[in-house]
């Protein structure tokens, strides 16, 4: 997370040193984060008011501050870790950590589809579901099953992805023409 932090502050996104196309997924993921950081801050002036042990406060704001950090953090790595298309592969995040990466031979169809009813990261039916806060806008199918190992899983098959970009239209068109 760390890492993660100092990388947005420097401005720099992970990006194979400039030999990726990178495609965000962070659209409509700062609203929540941002409130939970208020209210952090929010907390730490109350805490400094309102709590008479020394020991007690300094503690608190402790947890305050890891806790914000922690949020900062979160974000961090979803904006300078993006999904990235190399020459040869797909490879989907999730934060800092790799999901899956897909030989891009093996991909079979793209599609923008519109999806509000997958809101969190799961494995459902041979299919990943990595969406937004509003779901998912756009589907990829494989011509065969790519393993993954997700959320510290046993490694398991998937057939299709369904994902959250900020610019699906963009990773569509790019899919297409490395692709075909």
């Amino acid at each position: 997370m760390i890492a993660s932090v100092w990388m947005w502050i420097r401005g720099e996104v992970d990006d194979r040193q400039g030999q990726a196309a990178a495609f965000g997924y962070t659209k409509g993921t700062f609203l929540l984060p941002f409130a939970f950081m208020v209210a952090g801050l929010i907390e730490a002036v109350a805490i400094h008011l309102l709590v008479p042990w020394q020991w007690l406060r300094v503690t608190l704001l402790i947890a305050t501050v890891v806790s914000l950090v922690m949020v900062v953090g979160w974000l961090a790595g979803r904006v300078v870790h993006p999904h990235l298309i190399t020459e040869n592969d797909l490879v989907l995040r999730s934060g800092s950590a790799v999901v899956a990466t897909v030989v891009l031979a093996e991909i079979n169809a793209a599609r923008l589809i519109r999806r509000f009813d997958r809101t969190d990261e799961e494995l459902r039916d041979g299919r990943l579901y990595l969406p937004g806060p509003d779901g998912t806008v756009l589907d990829i199918d494989f011509r065969s099953g790519i393993p993954v190992t997700f959320h510290s899983e046993e490694p398991t098959e998937i057939t299709g992805v369904s994902l959250h970009v900020d610019d699906p239209q963009a990773m569509l068109v790019r899919l297409r023409a490395v692709t075909t």
